[in-house]
């Protein structure tokens, strides 16, 4: 089924994709970098895995669908029904060492099932969530 992109961002980090790929790929650990995720509990481990997460008020469910150490690639979806205007939402995060000390972080967000007005909706707040995280996460790093 093809997906509608709701929203991709594409950043540099200056830290090494292992140093990074260690902070993002514990699933259970989100609300350590992303700012406005205030609780997440899981369930399970590794692919399959459920997480309850609960970010700027609003709680939902999101399962592990990919987590590939080789190629830094993590995939979650959000099981419906949701919160949002849309059905299938599918996020996935990807690294690519870019050099000695820096790596490149795509985020990308798509729906399966979302019209324009949703669309309208959910993107501008799929972005700001998604920098605000990236910010949180490279405060993370700097800590580390």
């Amino acid at each position: 089924m093809a997906r509608t992109l709701v929203h991709k961002e594409v950043q540099s980090l200056h830290h090494q994709v292992q140093k990074v790929w260690s902070i993002i790929c514990k699933f259970e650990a989100v609300h350590t970098w992303a700012p406005s995720v205030s609780k997440c509990i899981v369930e399970g481990e590794g692919v399959g895995a459920v997480r309850t997460v609960t970010e700027s008020g609003i709680t939902f469910q999101e399962r592990l669908q990919v987590l590939e150490p080789e190629s830094h690639t993590i995939g979650y979806r959000i099981l419906d029904p949701t919160p949002f205007p849309m059905t299938g939402f599918h996020g996935t995060i990807h690294l690519e060492q870019n050099g000695v000390d820096e790596t490149i972080l795509t985020w990308t967000a798509d729906a399966e099932s979302i019209d324009q007005q949703g669309l309208a909706i959910i993107s501008p707040v799929m972005s700001e969530f998604i920098k605000k995280s990236i910010s949180g996460l490279e405060e993370t790093l700097s800590k580390s």
